[in-house]
């Protein structure tokens, strides 16, 4: 028996993705319905895939790794990204170290909001966060954290007034002693870029961008601006087309139907995905309210009460 829940992607890709008899639940419900949700389908015998962020909380995303293992399903995260050929080409690169070892990032990322939305939930501040953090943050963050482990020391600012934050900055450091920045907006347009600086060169790469990376090595007259190929065995490069961002998205399903068939290990895994939604957390526990030089002193000190943050 297979029970799917729908999801806006064409009908006969589904149709020939879902050719395999097992059953999977699509938790892409509000986020704070995930984890009842995920926990439910799993002890009752169903492989979950369950839309980022996968929770609310990480006690919550816990419970859902807890059952996962408790049932022996396959539960996977619906962050895609790790599927893109940029990122995992960045992956390897930084690995390698091949443009030496990292002495800092930039990251930037969001727009104006245009999706569209049949209520204000997706705005509603559930257990105080709820905004662009856990909405794309939670895809920054899970890239950073699998390239380089999860932050040794963050600092957290956003524009939240009793509500949802539409913007954010965040400083990390991670264990090897580098630190940079990420930005994330809900209502200016931004460079929706990465940049990683190494001691000897730089990686770029645009967020919309499945398979281009830019690389500039120090010295160098020109930089490496190209599309990302499949390798092939001998070395050569593979003449097939580089995937698109739905063919990645879509690789998603493939991995956990075969996660549930035992045939490969699930990518995101729940326990993957409690790594970013730890720092979500600590986020938000430790977060000031975000410099607005533009507000007079009244409008700050009322800014100030409606955040219940000193600064």
């Amino acid at each position: 028996m297979q029970r799917i829940f729908p999801l806006a992607v064409p009908v006969a890709d589904f149709a020939q993705l879902f050719a395999f008899d097992v059953d999977l639940a699509i938790v892409a419900s509000p986020p704070r319905f995930h984890a009842q949700q995920t926990v439910e389908l799993l002890q009752n015998g169903m492989a979950v895939f369950c839309e980022k962020p996968m929770a609310m909380s990480v006690a919550e995303g816990e419970r859902m790794v807890q059952a996962a293992s408790e049932s022996r399903r396959p539960l996977a995260i619906g962050l895609y990204r790790r599927f893109l050929p940029a990122a995992q080409y960045i992956h390897e690169l930084l690995a390698n170290q091949s443009l030496g070892q990292v002495t800092g990032f930039s990251c930037s990322e969001g727009g104006v909001f245009r999706w569209p939305t049949r209520s204000a939930s997706f705005f509603e501040n559930v257990q105080g966060r709820g905004g662009i953090l856990m909405d794309i943050g939670v895809h920054l963050l899970d890239l950073l954290i699998w390239w380089w482990g999860e932050p040794a020391h963050v600092d957290y600012a956003d524009d939240a007034m009793g509500g949802v934050e539409a913007n954010c900055l965040i400083d990390l450091t991670f264990a090897s002693g580098f630190s940079g920045t990420a930005r994330l907006s809900r209502d200016c347009e931004i460079a929706n870029s990465y940049t990683i600086r190494c001691t000897q060169g730089e990686i770029s790469w645009n967020v919309h961008e499945a398979s281009r990376v830019r690389i500039t090595y120090h010295g160098a007259s020109y930089q490496i601006d190209g599309q990302i190929s499949p390798a092939i065995a001998n070395g050569s490069g593979s003449s097939s087309r580089p995937p698109t961002l739905e063919q990645c998205f879509i690789s998603q399903f493939q991995n956990v139907l075969a996660a549930r068939h035992e045939e490969e290990a699930v990518i995101v895994s729940g326990r993957e995905a409690l790594r970013s939604l730890r720092t979500i957390e600590r986020c938000y526990q430790q977060g000031t309210l975000i410099a607005m030089p533009w507000l007079s002193d009244l409008e700050q000190a009322r800014a100030r009460q409606l955040s219940n943050r000193l600064a």
